[in-house]
Parts: structure tokens; sequence; C-alpha cells
């Protein structure tokens, strides 16, 4: 009998575990400032696209994770579970932790951009093929048939610029990020960017 009840226990444990986790769009629809719960795959070195930042996606959005309690350790593919308040920064929705676990390690899958609508792929790792149309110091334009869009090289990542001209052709990997208004991808490592 007293095996059965720990049993018993241990199984409402569990399911009372697993409804506390939040798939990450599901976060999107609470108030700012509700406590979550939820998992995720990191997808950028804590710093490398902000201070104290990273961004984590599970099969359903993407999610930016700011503050102090971050490992300054999480590396591209850790899986974590994150407890902490959400709060919107710029347009930005954010999760700033109390708790971070690493449970895991996992591949991140880059979300293709197909169309203009940015906004669904918010803090997602996408990926982009199309045509060099504009280069800058610190930045590029990519333009498919369909849209163009800005690439953002933070001086973390180790790229020249210079190396591209207008007319290559290019596939770029990063994190959808959004700043002044203007949709733009951040890529984490150099192989973010590959030329044809």
């Amino acid at each position: 009998m007293k095996k059965l009840l720990v049993a018993l226990l241990l199984i409402v444990g569990v399911l009372f575990f697993a409804q506390n986790l939040v798939k990450i769009a599901d976060i999107y629809k609470l108030k700012e400032g509700e406590t979550v719960e939820a998992t995720g795959i990191i997808l950028a070195p804590v710093g490398v696209l902000g201070s104290l930042t990273t961004y984590m996606q599970d099969e359903t959005a993407g999610i930016m994770l700011y503050g102090k309690v971050l490992p300054v350790d999480l590396k591209i593919g850790d899986v974590v579970k994150v407890v902490g308040k959400t709060k919107v920064y710029y347009g930005i929705l954010e999760i700033i932790p109390d708790k971070v676990e690493v449970i895991g390690s996992a591949t991140p899958t880059a979300v293709e951009l197909k169309d203009a609508d940015f906004k669904k792929y918010l803090s997602n790792l996408v990926v982009v093929t199309g045509t060099v149309s504009s280069v800058e110091k610190y930045q590029f334009k990519v333009k498919t048939d369909k849209f163009e869009i800005l690439v953002y090289i933070r001086k973390e990542v180790p790229f020249k610029v210079e190396t591209l001209k207008v007319g290559d052709k290019v596939s770029v990997t990063g994190v959808m990020y959004l700043y002044k208004d203007m949709y733009e991808i951040l890529p984490r490592i150099p192989e973010d960017m590959k030329k044809f």
C-alpha cells in the first residue's frame, strides 16, 4: 500500500510539473510580468547578441532571455529549463530568469524565411537565402524575390562585412531581432554566413 501511494504521488508530481511548463508561443499570449516556466534550446552564447542576453526556442517560437542569472557558459544547443518573469523591452518579449538549469542538448533548427511577416519569427533562429543588395560597415541587406532584410553583424561576431559585395549569393542564419521598429537578422558565429 505504501509503495502504491509513493508511486501515485510520484506520478501526480510529474504531471503537475509537466503542466507548469509553458510552450514559448503561449508565453506571448500572457500578460507582461507573469512568472513562466519553459524549456528551449539555446541559440547563442550569452553576450554575443547583447550584454547579459541570449535566446532560446522550442518547436513553437523563440524568446529572448536577459539577466545576471544567465550562466555565462551557456552554449548553442544547450537545452534549458527557465523560470522567470516576462517583460517587454523595446517591443521584444523577454524572460528575466530567476533560475536557469541545463537539462540536455539538441541542435537548434533554423526556420526558413519565406515571406516578409518577420514579426512571427521574432527571437527565432532563421535562415534566408538571397542576393546581397547593399553593404555597409557592420551590416548588409539580403534580397529575395519576395522581400529584403537587414543583416547586422555585432562586434562580438568575428566576420568581415567587406568580404561581401553587392550581387553575391548568400545564405545567412541568425536570430530575428527588432531594433527601432526594423527587423534584422543577427548572425551568431562566422559560419552563419555562407557565400555561393
